[in-house]
C-alpha cells in the first residue's frame, strides 16, 4: 500500500507538509456528526487501476472538537495526474483495520486534478447519526447492509444489546419485544404485573408470551362493609380500595331489602313487605318473611272461593284450599275455513291459522246467508276470488235456486221467457237478476243457482248477456250457444247481448251506383274486420271493416253485425251477418266442460239481383262474441269446444243481359272447431265472393270485387261482403287450468288462464 499522511498526525508528522510537494498533493476533509465512525478508510485510483489506500481508526482521530478527519495523499511521478478518489465509513475495527460493510461510501463525481506543488481538495460530511451515543449508526442514504440503531432516542437500545425477558422494549433492534425474542424462551419475567410470581415466557416468536405463575391471593376482611384489599401490580402490594359507603353489602338476613354499608361498617336496609301473593284470589294479601330464603308465605283462603287464573285456556276457576285457582281445559274448535294453530296459550287463548286443505271446501252459509266456500285467508264467501261484473254478496239467499232441464230450451234474455217450459224443472222458481253495467251497455241478466244440470242444448238470444253464477261445481254435459243464427224468414239473429254498444266496431255498409252495390264489411272483434269488395262499377264501393274492441272483461257484451251489402230495389244487398253473444259461467268450485260453448258470429247474406241488369252486394260477416269462464278449477276435457269464431262474408250477385242470379250466403262461425268460415262463393258468375271469417289463429280476409262479361245490354256483380273477426275467450282459474289437448279454444284464450 502506497503511503499518505494524515495531516496534523504525530507519529507521521515528519511526511506531512503544510506546502505541497513537487509532484502536489489532495487533502481530504471528512466530517461526521453525531455518530462518530470507528474507521474510515480513503482510497485512491488512476487509469491504470487503484494505488492504495489507508484505514484511520477511532483512536487515531484527532480533531473531535471540530469532527473533522484530516488526510493528505501525496502523488506519486508515476501516477495520472487525475485522480479518483473514495471515501468510506466503516462501524467495526479489525486488527486495527476498517472491518464489516461500510457504513458509508463516497466516490468522487469525477478525477481530480492534482496541480504541482499545490493542494487539491476533497471534502465529505458523513450524513449518519447516533443520536443517543451508543455507538450504532442510523440514517438515510446509508449504503450499509448492517442492522441500523432501532431507536436513537435511548442509549440501551442498540443492534446487539441484551433482550429485558420483562420489559416491552426492543433492546437489541431484533423486532422481538420481551418474549418474542428467542433470547427469553423459558426465561422468568414479569410482563408488568408483580402480583403473579414465577412467570415465565411461553411459546416462540410472536405467539410468546410471560405466562404462567402463582397469582397473589390478599386476605380479606369479613366484614362485608370493610374496604377490598386488591394487589397492584406496580408494586405487587395488597392495598384497600375505596370506601364500602353506599355500596350494596350482604348480612345474611334475606328478608332486608336495599342493604348498604354505613360510615359504621354496618350492613344496614329496609324490611321487605309481603303483601303480593301469588294468587290474590287464593291467598290473603298480607304474609310473613322467612330470614333464610328471604320467601313470604300466605295463608290460603277457603275452599271453592271463586277466582280467575289468567288463563284463557280454562273455565269453572276455583280455589282449593292450598291457596291455588284451579279449572277446568277449554276445548279449542276451529271455525270453518281454520285448523288449530298450536296447544291453546294462557294469554291468547284458542289460536287458529287458515287451513290450506280446505280451501274451496264448503264452508256453510256466509253472512247474508247464501252458501259459501274457504277462501286463501280463511274467510266464508259465495266464491273464492273475485267475480266478474256481478257482486256476489248482493244477491240474496232465496235468489239462488236450481236451473234443471230435461231437454232442448231457448232463453229470451229481454222477456226472460223459455220456448218450451215443460223442459226447465220449475220454472217460476228460477231467478233473474238485472244486473246495469257502464253506460252506454246493456244490463247482464245473472243467473244464481246452487245447482246447473243441463239434460239438453241450451241457447240464448235477447239483447241482454247472460251471467250464470254457481255457487259449487258445474259439469257441462250438453252445450251452450249464444251464437247468431237466422229466423225462420232468413233475418239475422244476434246471440245474447249481441250487436250492443258496437259504435266503430260494427261493419260499414256497402254503397250501390251504376246497378251494381258493394260489399258489407266485416265487424271487428279481437281484431278489426275485414272490408268487402267493391262491385264492379268502381263507383260501387265496399264497406269498410269495424274496428277492433279491447279485450277487458268487463263490461260483459256479444260481438256486432257486419255491414249490408248495397242494393236497390228488388236487387237487394245481402244483410251483413249478426254477432255472437255473450255469457258468463262463474262457478265457485270446479267447472268442467264435455261440450260446445259458441259465441260465433253469423255469416253475411248473399246479395240479389233482377232481370235489369241490378246485382246488390253481400253483406259482411258478423265478429265473435264474448265467453267468460271463471272458476276455482277449470277443466276442460277432450270433447270441449269453446268458440267465438268470425262469420263470413256473403257472395254479391251477378246480373248481365238480362240473366240474373244471387250470391250464396257466407258460413257462419264455426262452433265447434277452429276451422275458418268460408266466404260465400259458387251463387252467380259475375259477383264478388265473400270474405272469410276469423278463426284460431287466423284474421278475417276481404271480399272480392264484382266482375263484367262484355255483353249486349252490359251487366256486372257485386262486391262480396267482408270477414267478421273473432271475438273474445277469457278461462280464469285459481288453479292451474287443465285443458286436454284435444280440447277446442277459437279463437285462444285472452293472456292463457290466469288467477281471477
Amino acid at each position: 500500500m502506497y503511503r499518505l499522511c494524515l495531516l496534523g498526525c504525530v507519529v507521521l508528522l515528519s511526511a506531512c507538509r503544510e506546502k505541497a510537494p513537487e509532484e502536489g498533493a489532495l487533502r481530504v476533509t471528512v466530517e461526521y456528526g453525531s455518530y462518530k465512525p470507528a474507521c474510515v478508510r480513503v482510497e485512491v485510483q488512476d487509469t491504470q487501476g487503484p494505488r492504495g489506500g489507508t484505514d484511520i481508526v477511532q483512536g487515531q482521530f484527532k480533531n473531535d472538537a471540530t469532527k473533522q478527519v484530516l488526510v493528505a495523499v501525496l502523488r506519486k511521478p508515476e501516477w495520472d495526474r487525475e485522480l479518483g478518489v473514495t471515501v468510506s465509513s466503516f462501524a467495526a475495527v479489525e486488527n486495527n483495520r476498517c472491518a464489516g460493510p461500510a457504513v458509508e461510501r463516497f466516490p468522487s463525481e469525477s478525477p481530480i486534478a492534482i496541480p504541482p506543488r499545490e493542494f487539491a481538495r476533497f471534502d465529505v460530511k458523513l450524513v449518519a447519526v447516533d443520536q443517543d451515543g451508543d455507538g450504532s449508526p442510523s440514517g438515510v442514504g446509508l449504503t450499509w447492509t448492517g442492522q441500523p440503531d432501532c431507536d436513537e432516542s435511548r442509549k440501551d437500545v442498540h443492534p446487539g444489546a441484551v433482550e429485558q425477558c420483562s420489559d416491552t422494549v426492543d433492546y437489541d433492534c431484533d423486532t422481538l419485544k420481551a418474549c418474542e425474542d428467542r433470547d427469553c424462551a423459558e426465561k422468568t419475567c414479569t410482563g408488568g404485573d408483580k402480583c403473579t410470581t414465577n412467570k415465565r415466557c411461553i411459546g416462540v416468536g410472536t405467539a410468546a408470551e410471560c405466562g404462567g405463575g402463582v397469582p397473589l391471593v390478599c386476605d380479606q376482611s369479613p366484614n362485608a362493609c370493610a374496604p377490598r384489599l386488591s394487589c397492584e401490580s406496580s408494586t405487587g402490594m395488597c392495598v384497600p380500595g375505596s370506601s364500602q359507603v353506599g355500596l350494596p353489602c350482604d348480612n345474611g338476613n334475606a328478608c332486608m331489602l336495599g342493604k348498604t354499608c354505613d360510615a359504621n361498617l354496618n350492613c344496614v336496609g329496609t324490611p321487605k313487605k309481603c303483601d303480593q301473593p301469588t294468587s290474590t284470589a287464593c291467598q290473603e294479601s298480607l304474609g310473613t318473611c322467612e330470614p333464610t330464603s328471604g320467601q313470604c308465605s300466605y295463608l290460603p283462603k277457603p275452599t271453592s272461593t271463586t277466582c280467575e287464573d289468567g288463563d284463557l285456556c280454562t273455565t269453572d276457576e276455583r280455589c282449593n284450599g292450598m291457596g291455588q285457582c284451579v279449572s277446568t281445559p277449554t276445548t279449542c274448535t276451529p271455525p270453518p275455513c281454520f285448523r288449530l294453530q298450536q296447544a291453546c296459550s294462557p294469554s291468547t287463548g284458542c289460536q287458529f291459522e287458515v287451513d290450506p286443505t280446505q280451501l274451496n271446501m264448503p264452508c256453510g252459509n256466509t253472512s247474508n246467508g247464501s252458501p259459501g266456500v274457504c277462501l286463501p285467508d280463511g274467510a266464508c264467501r259465495p266464491f273464492p276470488f273475485p267475480t266478474h261484473n256481478f257482486t256476489p254478496d248482493a244477491i240474496q239467499p232465496t235468489d239462488i235456486r236450481e236451473l234443471i232441464t230435461t231437454g232442448n230450451v231457448t232463453l229470451d234474455s229481454d222477456t226472460l221467457q223459455w220456448d218450451v217450459p215443460t223442459s226447465v224443472v220449475n220454472p217460476e222458481l228460477i231467478r233473474f237478476l238485472p244486473t246495469p253495467q257502464a253506460a252506454g251497455y246493456p244490463d247482464a241478466v245473472v243467473i244464481p243457482v246452487r245447482t246447473l244440470n243441463l239434460g239438453g242444448d241450451l241457447r240464448i238470444l235477447g239483447t241482454r248477456p247472460v251471467i250464470l253464477a254457481v255457487y259449487g261445481d258445474a259439469t257441462l254435459t250438453h252445450s251452450i250457444f249464444v251464437n247468431g243464427r237466422a229466423d225462420i224468414t232468413n233475418n239475422v239473429e244476434p246471440g245474447a247481448g249481441g250487436n250492443q254498444a258496437c259504435a266503430t266496431s260494427q261493419g260499414k255498409n256497402g254503397t250501390f251506383n251504376g246497378k251494381q252495390g258493394g260489399g258489407g264489411g266485416g265487424a271487428g272483434g279481437v281484431t278489426a274486420g275485414a272490408a268487402g269488395g267493391r262491385g264492379f262499377d268502381a263507383n260501387a264501393t265496399q264497406g269498410d271493416a269495424g274496428a277492433s274492441r279491447g279485450p277487458e272483461l268487463a263490461p260483459l257484451v256479444g260481438g256486432c253485425a257486419g255491414g249490408n251489402g248495397a242494393g236497390l230495389g228488388a236487387a237487394e244487398g245481402g244483410l251483413g251477418g249478426a254477432g255472437g253473444g255473450a255469457v258468463q259461467l262463474t262457478v265457485a268450485r270446479t267447472l268442467t266442460v264435455s261440450k260446445i260453448l259458441s259465441a260465433s258470429g253469423r255469416g253475411g247474406l248473399g246479395g240479389k239481383a233482377v232481370a235489369t241488369n241490378e246485382a246488390g252486394g253481400g253483406g259482411g260477416g258478423g265478429s265473435g262474441g264474448k265467453i267468460l269462464l271463471e272458476a276455482f278449477q277449470v277443466s276442460l276435457t277432450p270433447t270441449a269446444r269453446i268458440t267465438a269464431n268470425g262469420g263470413s262474408g256473403g257472395q254479391g250477385a251477378g246480373a248481365k243481359d238480362g240473366t240474373f242470379n244471387p250470391g250464396n250466403p257466407g258460413a257462419n262461425g264455426s262452433e265447434n272447431s277452429s276451422t275458418v268460415a268460408v266466404g260465400g262463393s259458387g251463387g252467380s258468375t259475375l259477383g264478388g265472393n265473400g270474405g272469410s271469417g276469423g278463426a284460431g289463429p287466423s284474421n278475417p280476409s276481404g271480399g272480392s270485387q264484382g266482375t263484367e262479361v262484355i255483353l249486349i245490354g252490359g251487366g256486372g256483380g257485386g262486391g262480396g261482403g267482408g270477414g267478421g273477426a273473432s271475438g273474445f275467450i277469457h278461462l280464469r282459474s285459481v288453479r292451474n287450468c287443465t285443458q286436454d289437448p284435444n280440447a277446442v279454444i277459437s279463437p285462444s284464450s285472452i293472456g292463457g288462464c290466469p288467477t281471477p
